[in-house]
C-alpha cells in the first residue's frame, strides 16, 4: 500500500513534533513559545470565530475532523497540557495520563458553539504564557514520563503542546480555504 504524499501533507501541515536540542532551552525559548501561543490562540479566534456551522463541518481531508471538532479538540488538549505542564512543574516523575481524542469528541461538549472553544483557549493561554514567562527555565528540565511516548523534559512537553496547537490550526486552516 502506498502512502499518497499530498495526505501525509494535510496531516502534518507544519511538519513533524519537533525534540528540542540542548542549545534550544534557553529562557529566550520560552518567551519565544509563550509568543508563539498567543499569536496561534489569536490566529484560531480569527480563522474559526464567527463561521456558521456549515463552514465549521467542513473537513482538511477525507475523514479527518471537522474546523469545528478541531477548534474543540484544541482547546481540549490545551487545557491537559495545562494541567501536565503544571503537575511536571511541582511533581516528581510525573505519569501523564493520556485520554481518548476521539471518543472526546462524541461528548455533548464538543457540539457547543466554537465560541465557548475559543474562549476557552483564551483562558487557558493566559496559564501558559505566565507559567513560561514566569518559572525559572531550569525548572522545565524536571522530567515528566508518558506511557506510550517514555520519559521527556517539561521542555519537550511545551514545545509538544506549542506545536499541538500551530498543528491543527494549521489543518483548520486548510479545510476553510480549500
Amino acid at each position: 500500500m502506498t502512502t499518497d504524499p499530498h495526505d501525509k501533507n494535510r496531516r502534518y501541515p507544519i511538519g513533524p513534533l519537533p525534540q528540542l536540542s540542548p542549545d534550544q532551552r534557553t529562557p529566550e525559548a520560552l518567551d519565544g513559545f509563550a509568543v508563539s501561543m498567543e499569536e496561534a490562540v489569536a490566529e484560531w479566534r480569527g480563522l474559526v470565530g464567527g463561521l456558521t456551522r456549515p463552514e465549521l463541518a467542513r473537513t482538511y481531508r477525507p475523514g479527518s475532523w471537522t474546523a469545528g471538532q478541531l477548534a474543540h479538540h484544541a482547546a481540549e488538549a490545551h487545557l491537559h497540557g495545562l494541567m501536565r505542564l503544571k503537575a511536571g512543574l511541582t511533581l516528581d516523575n510525573f505519569v501523564i495520563q493520556p485520554f481518548d481524542q476521539d471518543a472526546a469528541l462524541t461528548l455533548p461538549d464538543a457540539a457547543l458553539p466554537v465560541s465557548a472553544a475559543l474562549d476557552m483557549l483564551d483562558a487557558l493561554n493566559l496559564h501558559w504564557t505566565a507559567l513560561l514567562r514566569g518559572v525559572e527555565s531550569g525548572q522545565f528540565a524536571r522530567q515528566v514520563i508518558h506511557p506510550q511516548e517514555g520519559t521527556q523534559d517539561v521542555w519537550q512537553l511545551v514545545a509538544k503542546h506549542d506545536w499541538h496547537l500551530r498543528h491543527h490550526l494549521a489543518q483548520a486552516r486548510a479545510a476553510l480555504t480549500d
